[in-house]
């Protein structure tokens, strides 16, 4: 019966590497987080004890750089120059998004102010993070553009007529065999 279940879901390899991409980017979001967590008080120890808002607080950060990504999908994948310049603009939206989202999922109305804030203050005494957020979106945007062409290819025809050749035009009023229509020659020449 697993197997069966399985069969079902059955992604493509694009789509295994969107996931793969969703799961760097969620980490990523994750480390951050964490970074914030240890800095918040006066304890600047990175190994310490966590309290249950502390693990709210990395939840609430990788569920906002998931969402992002999501919302944000739209601008990683583009080859080309203008795949670059998607990239950028998507990686500054994809960040100001996460940090709001997070931020206010971790604390409502304080959150959305403190999260961008809290984000940047990070990043500014941690470059090493920085660099980490950076790769995950790079790494996101590599990973994600086998699914944009499995998605674009879709799109394009099965069967390409070659140049120069025409469908034949039916003549108006003339009787056309709609389930095989190449027949209908053979049957005005018998």
């Amino acid at each position: 019966m697993l197997h069966s279940l399985y069969s079902k879901f059955s992604p493509t390899l694009g789509e295994k590497r969107l996931y793969a991409a969703a799961l760097a980017v969620t980490l990523a979001g994750g480390a951050i987080s964490y970074s914030v967590v240890t800095q918040l008080g006066d304890n600047k120890e990175m190994l310490r004890s966590l309290s249950g808002a502390d693990y709210w607080f990395i939840i609430a950060g990788m569920v906002g750089s998931f969402a992002a990504l999501f919302v944000g999908r739209d601008w990683f994948g583009h080859g080309g120059a203008a795949g670059v310049l998607q990239l950028v603009a998507g990686m500054i939206s994809v960040t100001f998004m996460g940090t709001i989202i997070g931020g206010t999922l971790a604390l409502p109305l304080y959150g959305t102010m403190f999260g961008p804030m809290m984000f940047g203050v990070t990043i500014a005494a941690h470059p090493v993070l920085a660099l980490v957020w950076l790769n995950a979106l790079v790494v996101a945007h590599l990973l994600m553009m086998l699914w944009r062409r499995e998605r674009d290819s879709i799109f394009t025809p099965l069967m390409r007529v070659p140049a120069g050749v025409t469908a034949r035009k039916a003549k108006a009023g003339a009787r056309q065999a709609w389930i095989s229509p190449g027949r209908d020659g053979e049957k005005r020449r018998a």
